[in-house]
């Protein structure tokens, strides 16, 4: 009979491991809170009434390590940990190194975007599994049903093509929200007005087929009103007026010219 995972160890208190810890909670035993931050691990370990853990040398027995660091530590940190434990870390960029002497080593990525102060329903978030075989992939397949339906095999590369997706849909467009705050509040506009255009913009974006609900002055070839504005911005915010115009632009050249 396949092993089920039932007590973790969580390293890391940020925004994704707040959210993982506090969901697995529900469903296992959190063995202990591990962090380079202890104020952050600290404080996380008391909200879950868990141990508090200082140092790898201290780490207790249990059946999954959940890496949940940033990107540039994974690598480094899981090297320090004793090859015995079987990990799985929660990056979308990070290749799994198949060629690791640890047995056990794996992926669990949620595809979204998390902040500790906001709740979210994670029973609709996706799920990514990788792992260096078959028997642990299918443990952490069925450990992040604990939390989600939408669980998937995903090879690193297919993850980090979806995490490349992500970060256009996702981090740029929460970017470009802030510059057109930015714009409008320097211009001493009030920028709650641009909230019914956005809500639309994004019911469009989930609903409908988005190249044929584009619209807007570069959609429209409208090269006048573009230029007009152009003058109008400096800096950052121009040039990336100026290369997303290009790519509506070009999209839909190339559109009329294969029609």
């Amino acid at each position: 009979m396949e092993k089920k995972i039932k007590r973790i160890l969580i390293i890391g208190a940020g925004n994704v491991a707040t959210h993982l810890a506090t969901s697995f909670s529900r469903h296992v035993d959190i063995v202990g809170i591990f962090s380079k931050n202890h104020l952050s691990s600290k404080v996380l370990a008391s909200h879950l009434k868990c141990p508090h853990i200082e140092s790898i040398a201290q780490f207790p027995p249990c059946d999954l390590i959940l890496v949940c660091v940033q990107d540039s530590s994974i690598n480094d940190l899981i090297l320090s940990i004793p090859n015995h434990f079987n990990i799985a870390y929660s990056s979308g960029s990070v290749d799994l190194p198949l060629d690791s002497q640890r047995e056990n080593y794996g992926v669990l990525y949620p595809l979204q975007t998390f902040s500790k102060e906001r709740e979210l329903d994670i029973s609709n978030v996706p799920f990514f599994i990788e792992a260096t075989n078959k028997t642990f992939a299918k443990q952490l397949f069925d450990f992040a049903l604990l939390l989600s339906s939408h669980v998937t095999y995903a090879t690193s590369l297919e993850r980090k093509n979806l995490h490349i997706s992500a970060i256009f849909v996702s981090n740029f467009i929460n970017h470009l929200a802030y510059l057109s705050q930015e714009h409008a509040e320097s211009n001493h506009l009030n920028w709650d007005h641009l909230k019914p255009l956005i809500n639309e913009t994004i019911y469009k974006i989930v609903n409908s087929f988005t190249k044929a609900s584009q619209t807007g002055p570069a959609r429209r070839n409208d090269l006048e009103v573009i230029n007009d504005h152009l003058q109008m911005l400096n800096g950052f915010p121009k040039d990336i007026y100026k290369v997303i115009s290009e790519s509506i632009l070009y999209t839909y050249s190339k559109s009329t010219k294969n029609d």
